[in-house]
């Protein structure tokens, strides 16, 4: 194995911040100790494996002030060294990191804190081909609007800053998430509206099926929820689970703006109870997920803050699951 030989003097003063640095790189070294015109003065061998010399090298000319007569830096290759100590060194340095889960996430979920207008303007369309889709009473065009629609990003951005304690960020992606909702109530009650003036307008069976809302409803969006916070923190890709979490928000909201639109309450009223139930559960499914992969922030004295925000919202979506499921079967009953 290539290694580098380092050898330096310093002054006794600077000897603490040398050997952190060494520390830090688990490098062995030897220190021994000197004289230079009556000042007292420490010299180090170093061995570091070629992969990170450059750095200690880096590190340590940055504490050194080899203005000074009697300090200076040199290095050496060494082509071999009989070491174990310095063969395992080597192993780990040459060993890949693992990035932690924590910061693998911070860029998936970023970019969806903050209201973007190309998701607005993904949304929108979404929403008009899933109204095309209820009207004409056709899955397939349904399904097609659920390859378009944005809305696994905000979810998911709003359940991995629970989890990690960051309620500004938390605030911001349910305001983003929100807005992509009412985007779609309001764009379909304005077509509805257009519409009426100039068509017949029926209510189809797709539309009908998004009026019913029931406890089981809950259940499948916590589901598809943990299946969204699976997808999030695995190598599945997130289009998969996209288009399922679609499917349960964009065509009910649609119905809400077409009863919206219709004013009839029945619509209006059973598919904005199917809607919230929906998001309830695909956050609580995905913030579980959260929880049970222990996704929590590096820093040791942000990760009881952070538990403490997350068991709170889990807390509040269980009893707002439990309170919409219970509507759900009153509205089912009657």
């Amino acid at each position: 194995m290539l290694m580098e030989r380092i050898e330096l003097t310093t002054f006794l003063q600077q000897c603490e911040s040398i050997e952190y640095v060494l520390n830090s790189f688990e490098v062995p070294y030897q220190k021994i100790n000197g004289t230079s015109l009556e000042k007292e003065i420490i010299r180090y061998v170093i061995m570091v494996p070629d992969d990170i010399a450059h750095n200690v090298i880096e590190k340590l000319s940055m504490i050194l002030d080899t203005t000074q007569k009697d300090i200076y830096l040199t290095t050496q290759k060494v082509d071999a060294t009989v070491s174990g100590y310095l063969d395992k060194l080597n192993e780990k340095v040459q060993k890949p990191k693992k990035i932690p889960l924590y910061e693998e996430l911070i860029p998936l979920t970023e970019p969806f804190v903050k209201f973007r207008k190309d998701l607005l303007i993904m949304i929108v369309i979404a929403s008009v081909v899933a109204l095309v889709g209820l009207y004409s009473d056709s899955p397939a065009i349904i399904i097609g609007a659920m390859l378009i629609s944005p809305l696994l990003g905000p979810i998911t951005a709003f359940s991995f800053n629970a989890a990690v304690g960051r309620p500004m960020k938390m605030l911001r992606s349910a305001f983003s998430g929100s807005l992509l909702i009412i985007a779609v109530v309001a764009t379909a009650a304005l077509l509805t509206g257009i519409l009426t003036h100039v068509s017949n307008l029926s209510i189809t069976h797709e539309i009908t099926v998004r009026t019913i809302a029931s406890p089981t409803d809950v259940a499948i969006a916590i589901l598809l929820g943990i299946a969204g916070g699976i997808a999030m923190v695995s190598s599945i890709p997130g289009i998969l689970v996209g288009v399922a979490i679609a499917a349960a928000l964009v065509p009910p909201a649609t119905v809400t703006g077409i009863g919206i639109a219709l004013l009839d309450w029945k619509i209006f009223s059973g598919s904005l109870l199917l809607t919230a139930s929906n998001i309830i559960g695909l956050i609580l499914g995905s913030i579980i997920v959260f929880f049970l992969r222990g996704v929590t922030p590096r820093k040791y004295y942000e990760k009881d803050k952070a538990k403490k925000y997350l068991i709170i919202t889990i807390l509040v979506f269980v009893g707002l699951s439990t309170l919409l499921g219970t509507f759900s079967f009153m509205h089912l009953i009657k």
